[in-house]
């Protein structure tokens, strides 16, 4: 994977081009064919992916097996991070809506490639936490929709929760 594959991604935008070598070097490109799982609830994380092109659906499965469906993931999303930075199980289920390509990031490349005191670690690591922001809006304004509260601006739905968003 080159720098010119991945910046074409927005979340890898403002990175040199020598950094998205570097990452591009680090992961390895993955294509998974539509329908098919890239990450299963309640396994153990292995791997974070960046997403090159194609739509992943995110799905939580309900006690008693029903399933719901949290989103939709677009390219440039970033995601398995959580359960590789908690060390938890996957909280959810993903699989490929279309053909996907992905650039996986294997679970001990991640932890070196965030834990480095480098220009790249500190721009990968933002670019995580732009993402989990992203992620956390979102769970604040579906929360505020299921609890009646639709219109409401982000920033009050921010104040409302005790400024969690900030």
């Amino acid at each position: 994977m080159n720098a010119a594959d991945l910046r074409q991604v927005a979340s890898l935008s403002d990175f040199p081009d020598h950094d998205l070598d570097v990452l591009g070097s680090i992961g390895r490109a993955l294509i998974f064919p539509a329908g098919s799982a890239i990450i299963e609830q309640g396994e153990k994380a292995r791997a974070a992916y960046i997403l090159l092109s194609g739509e992943v659906e995110v799905i939580r499965r309900l006690p008693g097996g029903q399933r719901t469906r949290l989103g939709v993931l677009q390219r440039g999303a970033i995601f398995g991070a959580v359960a590789l930075i908690d060390g938890g199980l996957r909280a959810a289920s993903c699989h490929a809506a279309s053909e996907v390509r992905v650039l996986e990031l294997l679970g001990d490349d991640f932890q070196r490639l965030s834990n480095a005191s480098t220009p790249l670690g500190a721009r990968f690591l933002m670019a995580i936490c732009r993402q989990l922001v992203r992620d956390l809006r979102g769970t604040n304004q579906r929360m505020a929709e299921l609890a009646g509260l639709s219109t409401l601006a982000p920033e009050d739905i921010a104040i409302s929760l005790g400024g969690s968003l900030i």
